[in-house]
């Protein structure tokens, strides 16, 4: 099943015709997220995440794609699924597996750690470097561009998780990734994304008793 489904959201990818891009960044910096939506964010963590810091001095990416879902849980336990649970969740990544030789606390994870998926069917394997990390609120990595052998319509990509503790309604997880087009797909690269994303994301919220939040 999952190979189909990869199948699935690869074609996606490579064949909209319809996209617009998302908003810019910082038109989305002070943006709710929806109309519709169910939970909105007011936490200060979304103010901080953008900080030249954690961005602008480590990628150049004109596109982004945003991302969120609600989980009854608390940020304890919402935290390893988005770290550690994507082959649980992802219908794209097969096995995930660490290497904190290089992290700053060694042995564990943190800066410097090393996540890789392994994709489907055999198509290739990516390498995520992580830049920043607040345990049980927000984790950030890059994709190593040189060691990564899956292929990819897009490249230079940073993602940015956070999760928001929204008490008794459980805990708001938004991604945060900007990426910019590894092939011309006349400007559709955002929303191509943005749906193969989306199918991750629905799938995540139903298999742990979520809520995806329509953007």
């Amino acid at each position: 099943m999952k190979h189909l489904l990869s199948f699935a959201i690869a074609l996606t990818i490579s064949t909209a015709l319809s996209a617009q891009q998302m908003p810019n960044i910082e038109a989305e910096r002070t943006a709710m997220y929806g109309e519709f939506a169910a939970v909105t964010s007011a936490d200060a963590l979304t103010d901080y995440t953008y900080e030249s810091g954690y961005l602008g001095a480590y990628i150049d990416a004109p596109l982004q794609s945003v991302q969120t879902l609600l989980l009854p849980m608390t940020p304890e336990e919402a935290f390893p699924l988005v770290h550690s649970g994507n082959a649980d969740w992802s219908l794209q990544i097969e096995t995930l597996t660490w290497d904190h030789s290089a992290s700053e606390t060694p042995g564990e994870l943190g800066m410097g750690s090393v996540r890789r998926c392994d994709f489907v069917g055999g198509a290739g394997t990516a390498y995520e470097r992580i830049f920043a990390v607040e345990e049980n609120r927000m984790i950030a990595y890059d994709l190593d561009m040189e060691r990564s052998t899956v292929p990819l319509p897009i490249k230079d990509f940073f993602v940015i998780w956070t999760l928001e503790d929204k008490g008794v309604d459980g805990t708001l997880i938004t991604t945060r990734i900007y990426f910019d087009e590894a092939q011309d797909m006349g400007g559709n690269a955002a929303a191509a994304v943005g749906e193969a994303l989306a199918i991750d994301f629905r799938n995540f919220a139903n298999i742990h008793g979520g809520t995806y939040v329509e953007m």
